[in-house]
Protein backbone atom coordinates (compact mmCIF):
# COMPACT_ATOMS: atom_id res chain seq x y z
CA UNK A 1 0.00 0.00 0.00
CA UNK A 2 1.38 3.32 -0.89
CA UNK A 3 2.36 6.00 1.66
CA UNK A 4 0.71 9.18 2.70
CA UNK A 5 2.47 12.61 3.61
CA UNK A 6 0.03 14.91 5.51
CA UNK A 7 1.08 18.22 5.42
CA UNK A 8 0.31 21.51 7.35
CA UNK A 9 2.19 24.28 8.75
CA UNK A 10 -0.19 25.48 11.27
CA UNK A 11 -1.55 23.23 14.51
CA UNK A 12 -3.81 20.31 12.94
CA UNK A 13 -7.18 20.18 13.97
CA UNK A 14 -7.96 23.09 15.36
CA UNK A 15 -9.16 24.99 12.43
CA UNK A 16 -10.99 24.45 9.07
CA UNK A 17 -8.14 23.20 7.40
CA UNK A 18 -6.54 21.10 10.48
CA UNK A 19 -10.12 19.33 10.24
CA UNK A 20 -10.06 18.73 6.75
CA UNK A 21 -6.29 17.24 7.22
CA UNK A 22 -7.96 15.37 10.36
CA UNK A 23 -10.76 14.02 8.80
CA UNK A 24 -8.59 12.40 5.22
CA UNK A 25 -5.76 10.86 7.57
CA UNK A 26 -8.80 9.10 9.11
CA UNK A 27 -9.82 8.13 6.29
CA UNK A 28 -6.33 6.95 4.69
CA UNK A 29 -5.83 4.51 7.92
CA UNK A 30 -9.57 3.49 7.64
CA UNK A 31 -8.24 2.30 3.59
CA UNK A 32 -5.12 0.88 4.84
CA UNK A 33 -2.06 3.79 4.32
CA UNK A 34 0.88 3.96 5.83
CA UNK A 35 0.47 8.14 7.11
CA UNK A 36 3.16 10.81 8.06
CA UNK A 37 2.71 13.90 9.47
CA UNK A 38 4.80 17.41 9.38
CA UNK A 39 2.67 20.29 11.12
CA UNK A 40 3.40 23.71 13.60
CA UNK A 41 2.94 22.92 17.29
CA UNK A 42 4.17 24.94 20.08
CA UNK A 43 6.76 24.07 22.28
CA UNK A 44 4.43 24.02 25.35
CA UNK A 45 2.09 21.23 23.68
CA UNK A 46 2.42 17.71 23.63
CA UNK A 47 0.65 17.03 20.83
CA UNK A 48 0.60 13.59 19.24
CA UNK A 49 -1.38 13.05 16.32
CA UNK A 50 -4.22 9.96 15.33
CA UNK A 51 -4.00 8.22 12.04
CA UNK A 52 -0.79 8.60 11.62
CA UNK A 53 2.35 6.47 12.25
CA UNK A 54 4.84 9.07 11.76
CA UNK A 55 5.00 12.65 12.74
CA UNK A 56 7.39 15.41 11.98
CA UNK A 57 6.80 18.29 14.05
CA UNK A 58 8.01 22.32 14.06
CA UNK A 59 8.15 23.11 17.03
CA UNK A 60 7.38 27.06 17.97
CA UNK A 61 8.46 29.10 21.07
CA UNK A 62 12.30 27.42 20.87
CA UNK A 63 15.47 29.02 20.11
CA UNK A 64 15.14 27.59 16.45
CA UNK A 65 11.55 29.11 16.20
CA UNK A 66 11.40 31.84 18.65
CA UNK A 67 7.81 32.76 17.81
CA UNK A 68 4.28 31.87 17.89
CA UNK A 69 2.85 29.70 15.33
CA UNK A 70 2.29 31.69 11.79
CA UNK A 71 -1.40 31.37 10.96
CA UNK A 72 -3.44 31.55 7.66
CA UNK A 73 -5.71 33.59 9.22
CA UNK A 74 -5.17 36.90 10.87
CA UNK A 75 -7.06 35.52 14.23
CA UNK A 76 -6.06 31.92 15.23
CA UNK A 77 -7.60 30.36 18.06
CA UNK A 78 -4.65 30.38 19.59
CA UNK A 79 -1.93 32.33 20.18
CA UNK A 80 -0.35 32.68 16.65
CA UNK A 81 1.75 35.24 14.40
CA UNK A 82 0.66 37.14 11.57
CA UNK A 83 2.79 36.59 7.95
CA UNK A 84 2.61 40.34 7.77
CA UNK A 85 4.14 40.22 10.90
CA UNK A 86 7.35 38.46 9.70
CA UNK A 87 10.54 39.90 9.78
CA UNK A 88 13.33 38.88 6.89
CA UNK A 89 14.74 36.97 10.24
CA UNK A 90 11.47 35.20 10.92
CA UNK A 91 10.70 33.95 7.71
CA UNK A 92 14.27 32.76 7.12
CA UNK A 93 14.24 31.07 10.54
CA UNK A 94 10.63 29.32 9.38
CA UNK A 95 11.81 28.45 5.83
CA UNK A 96 14.63 27.03 7.21
CA UNK A 97 13.09 24.76 10.04
CA UNK A 98 10.14 23.69 7.74
CA UNK A 99 13.12 22.97 5.05
CA UNK A 100 14.40 20.62 7.56
CA UNK A 101 11.25 18.70 8.73
CA UNK A 102 10.37 18.32 4.58
CA UNK A 103 13.64 16.72 4.00
CA UNK A 104 14.09 14.59 6.97
CA UNK A 105 10.52 13.42 6.27
CA UNK A 106 11.22 12.31 2.69
CA UNK A 107 14.34 10.40 3.63
CA UNK A 108 13.08 8.87 6.64
CA UNK A 109 9.48 8.33 5.13
CA UNK A 110 9.83 7.76 1.21
CA UNK A 111 5.86 9.00 0.53
CA UNK A 112 4.42 8.05 -2.72
CA UNK A 113 1.77 10.81 -2.14
CA UNK A 114 2.17 14.34 -0.28
CA UNK A 115 -1.03 16.21 0.31
CA UNK A 116 0.00 19.88 1.42
CA UNK A 117 -2.71 22.27 3.12
CA UNK A 118 -2.71 26.11 1.60
CA UNK A 119 -1.18 27.03 -1.88
CA UNK A 120 1.22 28.92 0.42
CA UNK A 121 4.76 28.84 1.44
CA UNK A 122 4.78 25.85 2.43
CA UNK A 123 3.32 24.06 -0.57
CA UNK A 124 5.67 25.89 -2.14
CA UNK A 125 8.96 24.61 -0.81
CA UNK A 126 7.70 21.18 -0.55
CA UNK A 127 6.73 21.24 -4.57
CA UNK A 128 10.62 22.38 -4.32
CA UNK A 129 12.18 19.24 -2.72
CA UNK A 130 9.80 16.42 -3.65
CA UNK A 131 10.57 16.32 -7.30
CA UNK A 132 9.87 12.23 -7.05
CA UNK A 133 6.55 12.33 -5.37
CA UNK A 134 2.93 12.98 -6.12
CA UNK A 135 2.47 16.51 -4.48
CA UNK A 136 -1.05 17.70 -4.71
CA UNK A 137 -1.79 21.23 -3.04
CA UNK A 138 -4.94 21.71 -1.12
CA UNK A 139 -7.00 25.32 -1.34
CA UNK A 140 -9.04 26.63 1.51
CA UNK A 141 -9.44 30.15 0.67
CA UNK A 142 -7.42 31.44 3.47
CA UNK A 143 -4.34 31.20 1.52
CA UNK A 144 -5.98 33.39 -1.45
CA UNK A 145 -6.78 35.85 1.43
CA UNK A 146 -3.08 36.13 2.80
CA UNK A 147 -2.15 36.39 -0.59
CA UNK A 148 -3.74 39.38 -1.06
CA UNK A 149 -2.79 40.63 2.15
CA UNK A 150 0.35 40.18 1.84
CA UNK A 151 1.64 40.42 -1.73
CA UNK A 152 5.35 40.91 -1.20
CA UNK A 153 5.29 37.01 -1.33
CA UNK A 154 3.46 36.26 -4.41
CA UNK A 155 7.26 36.01 -5.97
CA UNK A 156 8.53 33.66 -3.53
CA UNK A 157 5.64 31.22 -3.42
CA UNK A 158 4.24 31.10 -7.44
CA UNK A 159 6.90 29.75 -9.46
CA UNK A 160 6.71 26.43 -7.93
CA UNK A 161 2.99 25.90 -8.23
CA UNK A 162 2.79 24.98 -11.65
CA UNK A 163 4.72 21.99 -10.92
CA UNK A 164 1.61 20.77 -8.62
CA UNK A 165 0.48 17.48 -10.01
CA UNK A 166 -2.50 18.26 -8.89
CA UNK A 167 -4.77 20.92 -6.65
CA UNK A 168 -7.82 20.40 -4.95
CA UNK A 169 -10.34 23.18 -4.52
CA UNK A 170 -13.30 23.61 -2.44
CA UNK A 171 -15.96 25.18 -5.08
CA UNK A 172 -16.29 25.68 -8.65
CA UNK A 173 -16.22 29.45 -7.79
CA UNK A 174 -12.74 29.09 -6.35
CA UNK A 175 -11.30 27.19 -8.61
CA UNK A 176 -11.60 29.35 -11.05
CA UNK A 177 -9.80 32.30 -8.41
CA UNK A 178 -7.32 29.44 -8.02
CA UNK A 179 -6.45 29.44 -12.04
CA UNK A 180 -6.64 33.23 -12.05
CA UNK A 181 -4.11 33.93 -9.55
CA UNK A 182 -1.83 31.44 -9.35
CA UNK A 183 -1.59 31.03 -13.01
CA UNK A 184 -1.93 26.96 -12.65
CA UNK A 185 -3.98 25.18 -15.74
CA UNK A 186 -6.89 24.42 -15.25
CA UNK A 187 -6.58 20.83 -16.31
CA UNK A 188 -4.31 20.56 -12.79
CA UNK A 189 -7.53 22.10 -10.77
CA UNK A 190 -10.39 19.48 -9.35
CA UNK A 191 -13.36 20.48 -7.05
CA UNK A 192 -13.63 18.40 -4.52
CA UNK A 193 -15.38 20.32 -1.92
CA UNK A 194 -15.38 19.66 1.51
CA UNK A 195 -17.02 17.14 4.05
CA UNK A 196 -18.34 15.57 8.10
CA UNK A 197 -17.30 13.10 9.98
CA UNK A 198 -20.67 10.81 9.52
CA UNK A 199 -19.34 9.00 12.79
CA UNK A 200 -20.07 12.06 14.91
CA UNK A 201 -22.40 14.47 13.14
CA UNK A 202 -25.93 12.57 12.56
CA UNK A 203 -29.39 13.02 12.75
CA UNK A 204 -30.57 12.46 16.50
CA UNK A 205 -34.21 10.00 16.16
CA UNK A 206 -35.83 13.29 17.44
CA UNK A 207 -34.77 17.17 18.45
CA UNK A 208 -35.56 17.87 22.50
CA UNK A 209 -38.32 19.50 22.25
CA UNK A 210 -38.64 22.17 25.68
CA UNK A 211 -39.68 26.16 25.23
CA UNK A 212 -36.49 27.76 24.54
CA UNK A 213 -35.47 27.43 21.22
CA UNK A 214 -31.07 26.88 21.26
CA UNK A 215 -28.94 28.80 18.22
CA UNK A 216 -25.42 27.85 18.00
CA UNK A 217 -22.19 29.32 16.48
CA UNK A 218 -18.99 27.15 16.17
CA UNK A 219 -16.02 28.71 15.30
CA UNK A 220 -13.16 31.42 16.05
CA UNK A 221 -14.40 34.23 17.92
CA UNK A 222 -12.86 37.50 16.12
CA UNK A 223 -14.89 40.29 14.33
CA UNK A 224 -14.00 38.89 10.61
CA UNK A 225 -16.80 35.66 11.83
CA UNK A 226 -19.28 39.16 12.47
CA UNK A 227 -19.88 38.08 16.05
CA UNK A 228 -20.34 41.45 17.13
CA UNK A 229 -23.24 41.79 14.61
CA UNK A 230 -24.75 38.50 15.62
CA UNK A 231 -24.92 39.61 19.31
CA UNK A 232 -26.09 43.06 18.37
CA UNK A 233 -29.04 41.00 16.45
CA UNK A 234 -29.78 38.19 19.71
CA UNK A 235 -29.93 41.46 21.90
CA UNK A 236 -33.57 42.32 19.86
CA UNK A 237 -34.57 39.18 18.96
CA UNK A 238 -33.98 36.74 22.08
CA UNK A 239 -37.19 38.07 24.54
CA UNK A 240 -39.57 37.42 22.05
CA UNK A 241 -38.90 33.95 20.80
CA UNK A 242 -37.61 32.57 23.85
CA UNK A 243 -34.01 31.80 22.27
CA UNK A 244 -30.67 30.60 23.74
CA UNK A 245 -27.55 31.61 22.19
CA UNK A 246 -24.81 28.91 22.27
CA UNK A 247 -20.71 30.09 21.36
CA UNK A 248 -18.37 27.43 20.65
CA UNK A 249 -14.61 28.04 20.17
CA UNK A 250 -12.03 30.30 20.95
CA UNK A 251 -10.13 33.43 19.97
CA UNK A 252 -7.23 35.68 21.31
CA UNK A 253 -6.21 39.39 22.21
CA UNK A 254 -8.23 42.37 22.23
CA UNK A 255 -11.16 40.64 19.79
CA UNK A 256 -12.15 37.92 22.18
CA UNK A 257 -12.44 40.49 25.12
CA UNK A 258 -14.25 42.40 23.10
CA UNK A 259 -16.83 39.89 22.22
CA UNK A 260 -16.74 38.39 26.02
CA UNK A 261 -17.57 41.78 26.93
CA UNK A 262 -20.43 42.76 24.71
CA UNK A 263 -22.12 39.37 25.74
CA UNK A 264 -21.75 39.98 29.17
CA UNK A 265 -23.29 43.50 28.84
CA UNK A 266 -26.38 41.64 26.81
CA UNK A 267 -26.67 39.99 29.66
CA UNK A 268 -28.38 35.98 30.36
CA UNK A 269 -29.25 33.43 27.47
CA UNK A 270 -25.72 33.55 26.10
CA UNK A 271 -23.35 30.82 27.07
CA UNK A 272 -20.04 30.53 25.79
CA UNK A 273 -18.85 26.94 25.57
CA UNK A 274 -14.88 27.31 24.64
CA UNK A 275 -12.85 24.71 22.19
CA UNK A 276 -14.77 22.05 21.76
CA UNK A 277 -13.87 18.47 20.39
CA UNK A 278 -15.31 17.19 17.33
CA UNK A 279 -17.38 14.54 19.13
CA UNK A 280 -18.70 17.54 22.36
CA UNK A 281 -19.65 19.84 19.01
CA UNK A 282 -22.02 17.02 17.28
CA UNK A 283 -23.83 16.32 20.17
CA UNK A 284 -24.15 20.27 20.80
CA UNK A 285 -25.64 20.16 17.53
CA UNK A 286 -27.85 17.54 18.12
CA UNK A 287 -29.36 19.13 21.04
CA UNK A 288 -30.13 22.47 19.38
CA UNK A 289 -32.26 24.18 16.83
CA UNK A 290 -30.32 26.44 14.40
CA UNK A 291 -26.77 26.93 13.52
CA UNK A 292 -25.60 30.71 12.42
CA UNK A 293 -23.03 31.63 10.80
CA UNK A 294 -22.59 35.26 10.03
CA UNK A 295 -18.60 35.27 9.13
CA UNK A 296 -17.67 38.25 6.36
CA UNK A 297 -15.48 35.57 4.85
CA UNK A 298 -15.14 31.97 4.54
CA UNK A 299 -13.80 29.45 1.75
CA UNK A 300 -15.88 26.78 2.77
CA UNK A 301 -16.98 26.03 6.13
CA UNK A 302 -17.10 22.78 7.14
CA UNK A 303 -19.44 23.17 10.31
CA UNK A 304 -22.04 24.08 8.70
CA UNK A 305 -22.32 20.73 6.43
CA UNK A 306 -21.33 19.64 10.22
CA UNK A 307 -24.46 21.09 11.18
CA UNK A 308 -26.70 20.28 8.07
CA UNK A 309 -25.76 16.51 8.66
CA UNK A 310 -26.71 16.90 12.50
CA UNK A 311 -30.30 18.04 11.63
CA UNK A 312 -29.89 21.52 12.07
CA UNK A 313 -31.63 24.59 9.96
CA UNK A 314 -28.85 27.04 9.19
CA UNK A 315 -28.70 30.79 8.57
CA UNK A 316 -25.23 32.05 6.63
CA UNK A 317 -23.79 34.57 4.86
CA UNK A 318 -23.63 33.99 1.14
CA UNK A 319 -20.75 31.72 0.78
CA UNK A 320 -19.87 31.14 -2.41
CA UNK A 321 -17.96 27.79 -1.98
CA UNK A 322 -20.65 26.63 0.57
CA UNK A 323 -23.35 27.04 -2.14
CA UNK A 324 -21.20 25.52 -5.19
CA UNK A 325 -20.24 22.81 -2.97
CA UNK A 326 -23.98 21.64 -1.20
CA UNK A 327 -25.46 22.53 -4.74
CA UNK A 328 -28.92 23.55 -5.60
CA UNK A 329 -31.47 20.79 -4.39
CA UNK A 330 -30.36 21.46 -0.82
CA UNK A 331 -29.69 25.30 -0.80
CA UNK A 332 -33.52 25.76 -2.51
CA UNK A 333 -35.25 23.48 0.31
CA UNK A 334 -35.42 26.08 2.77
CA UNK A 335 -33.06 24.26 5.31
CA UNK A 336 -29.98 26.95 4.85
CA UNK A 337 -30.99 31.23 4.55
CA UNK A 338 -28.24 32.51 2.76
CA UNK A 339 -27.69 36.33 4.00
CA UNK A 340 -26.42 38.75 1.16
CA UNK A 341 -23.29 40.28 2.66
CA UNK A 342 -22.70 43.59 3.12
CA UNK A 343 -20.14 45.89 0.86
CA UNK A 344 -16.66 45.40 2.19
CA UNK A 345 -13.46 47.61 2.61
CA UNK A 346 -11.24 44.22 2.34
CA UNK A 347 -11.26 41.05 2.26
CA UNK A 348 -13.33 39.98 5.78
CA UNK A 349 -13.91 44.12 6.95
CA UNK A 350 -17.19 44.88 6.09
CA UNK A 351 -18.01 48.71 5.18
CA UNK A 352 -19.33 50.00 8.74
CA UNK A 353 -22.91 51.82 6.95
CA UNK A 354 -23.67 48.71 5.81
CA UNK A 355 -24.06 46.94 8.78
CA UNK A 356 -27.17 47.90 9.63
CA UNK A 357 -29.09 46.75 6.58
CA UNK A 358 -27.04 43.63 6.56
CA UNK A 359 -28.06 42.83 10.53
CA UNK A 360 -31.42 43.37 9.74
CA UNK A 361 -31.27 41.18 6.50
CA UNK A 362 -29.85 38.29 9.05
CA UNK A 363 -32.59 39.01 11.67
CA UNK A 364 -34.68 37.58 8.90
CA UNK A 365 -33.33 34.83 8.08
CA UNK A 366 -33.07 33.94 11.69
CA UNK A 367 -36.78 34.61 12.42
CA UNK A 368 -37.48 32.43 9.22
CA UNK A 369 -35.70 29.72 10.72
CA UNK A 370 -37.27 29.94 13.92
CA UNK A 371 -40.95 30.01 12.93
CA UNK A 372 -39.84 26.96 11.00
CA UNK A 373 -38.70 25.20 14.81
CA UNK A 374 -41.68 25.90 16.27
CA UNK A 375 -43.81 24.44 13.36
CA UNK A 376 -41.96 21.69 13.77
CA UNK A 377 -39.61 21.22 10.18
CA UNK A 378 -38.13 17.99 10.08
CA UNK A 379 -35.81 17.67 7.11
CA UNK A 380 -36.98 15.83 3.92
CA UNK A 381 -35.34 12.05 3.40
CA UNK A 382 -33.77 13.42 0.12
CA UNK A 383 -32.04 16.10 1.53
CA UNK A 384 -30.74 13.92 4.63
CA UNK A 385 -29.29 11.24 1.05
CA UNK A 386 -27.55 14.69 -0.69
CA UNK A 387 -26.17 15.90 2.68
CA UNK A 388 -24.40 12.06 3.41
CA UNK A 389 -22.89 12.10 -0.26
CA UNK A 390 -20.70 15.00 1.62
CA UNK A 391 -19.28 12.57 3.58
CA UNK A 392 -14.91 12.50 4.47
CA UNK A 393 -15.64 8.68 2.97
CA UNK A 394 -16.97 9.93 -0.22
CA UNK A 395 -14.68 13.38 -0.45
CA UNK A 396 -11.84 10.95 0.01
CA UNK A 397 -12.43 7.73 -2.41
CA UNK A 398 -12.76 10.97 -5.00
CA UNK A 399 -9.48 12.39 -3.88
CA UNK A 400 -7.78 9.11 -4.36
CA UNK A 401 -9.48 8.55 -7.76
CA UNK A 402 -8.08 11.64 -9.25
CA UNK A 403 -4.73 10.65 -7.52
CA UNK A 404 -4.43 7.53 -9.05
CA UNK A 405 -5.26 9.19 -12.81
CA UNK A 406 -1.80 11.58 -12.77
CA UNK A 407 0.53 9.89 -14.97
Amino acid sequence: MKKILHIISQYPGRTGSGIYLNALAKEGKRRGYTQGLIAGIPYSDNFQPKYVEEFYPMVFNTEELPFSIVGMSDTMPYESTRYNELTDEMLYQWESSFRKAIIYALEDFEPDIILSHHLWLSTSLVRELAPNAKVIGICHGTDIRQLEKCPQYKDHILSNFKKLDLVLSLSDFQREDIERIYNIPKSKIVTIGGGYDEDIFFHPLDKISNEKIKIVYAGKLSFAKGLVSLLNIFKEIREKNNLELYLAGSGTGKEEKFIKTLAMEIGSNISFFGELTQKELGQVFRESHIFVLPSFFEGLSLVSIEALASGMLIVATEIEGLKSNLGSEINENGVIEYVKLPRMTKVDEPLKEDLEIFENRFKLGIEKQIEKVKEGYKVDEDIKKRIKEKSWKNIFNKIIDYIECIN
